[in-house]
């Protein structure tokens, strides 16, 4: 597990945090390969903030040809191409970067990239501390002990609403596929239901926990617009506002399209699903 800082513009972090995404030019590649899964994270934020807002873990990285900050939506093309994806574990409300930032200075972190390791292992305890004090937090612990295991519960969970959607599906009569390739972009869908083998998907879900809910409706989108596909957003009951605000704007096309569903609904309807078709198969109905 390695400890890197973020360095980017307020505006930026705005952005990143919006979707929990980052990024970093070419000249940075060599360091984004050596990110791994549960690395943490420092977000710093540059002038006029100049200090730490938040912390995150590794996802997952990609390499993107869509602009997706400011500078990039300005000039239109990619800046930062060299993408990955975090889980937030703490970040200050944009109201508090500038009374509550972290700041850094005398600690020995270096800032002057967009991604940085930390190798000092003392600065790291006492930027540890200092974060721990002031937004009274415990990351202390993470110099301590591995937490993967909230990790691992999100990326298991995901992995039970696949599965059950995919259930879902066989029930209704769909040929069901996971980790469906588009045919046009190096993308994959969770889940799709097909009426027949040959048939383009007929239905269509994301399964989004706490990760990029921007890249998951860039997918859903693109669904839309090749195949007409019906599309399902699957998130978490905190993350329905976020998707409805990006549905309001960079999203508007599919607004009225897309359904958001929440864990809990597709675990109440997989259940009750699954207790139909046991009693229909009992009573010989099936």
């Amino acid at each position: 597990m390695k400890i890197w800082i973020c360095v980017g513009k307020p505006e930026n972090w705005e952005t990143a945090l919006s979707g929990n995404i980052w990024g970093v030019t070419e000249e940075l590649k060599s360091s984004w390969e050596t990110l791994e899964k549960d690395d943490i994270l420092l977000f710093y934020a540059t002038s006029p903030v100049r200090g730490i807002i938040g912390v995150g873990r590794v996802r997952n990285k990609f390499k993107q040809d869509k602009p997706l900050w400011p500078a990039e939506i300005k000039e239109n093309k990619v800046i930062w191409p060299y993408r990955y994806e975090f889980l937030v574990e703490f970040a200050l409300p944009r109201t508090e970067w500038d009374n509550k930032k972290i700041d850094i200075t005398g600690l020995k972190i270096p800032t002057m990239r967009g991604l940085n390791p930390i190798k000092n292992l003392e600065s790291v305890k006492l930027l540890f501390k200092k974060m721990d004090e002031s937004w009274n937090t415990d990351f202390s612990k993470m110099l301590e002990v591995s937490v993967s295991k909230p990790q691992a519960r999100e990326i298991n969970l995901h992995d039970e609403l696949k599965e059950k959607i995919l259930e879902l599906g066989k029930i209704e009569g769909y040929i069901v596929e996971k980790e469906y390739m588009f045919p046009d972009i190096n993308e994959r869908l969770d889940v799709v239901w097909r009426r027949v083998a040959a048939s383009v998907p007929t239905y269509v879900f994301e399964i989004q926990i706490g990760g990029n809910l921007h890249q998951a409706l860039a997918k859903l989108k693109h669904a839309y617009d090749i195949w007409n596909s019906n599309i399902f957003l699957i998130t978490t009951k905190d993350s329905v506002e976020k998707a409805q605000k990006l549905l309001s704007g960079s999203f508007h096309e599919i607004k009225d399209r897309i359904k958001i569903l929440t864990v809990e609904q597709i675990n109440e309807v997989y259940e009750l699903q699954i207790k139909d078709h046991k009693l229909k198969k009992q009573l010989g109905l099936r």
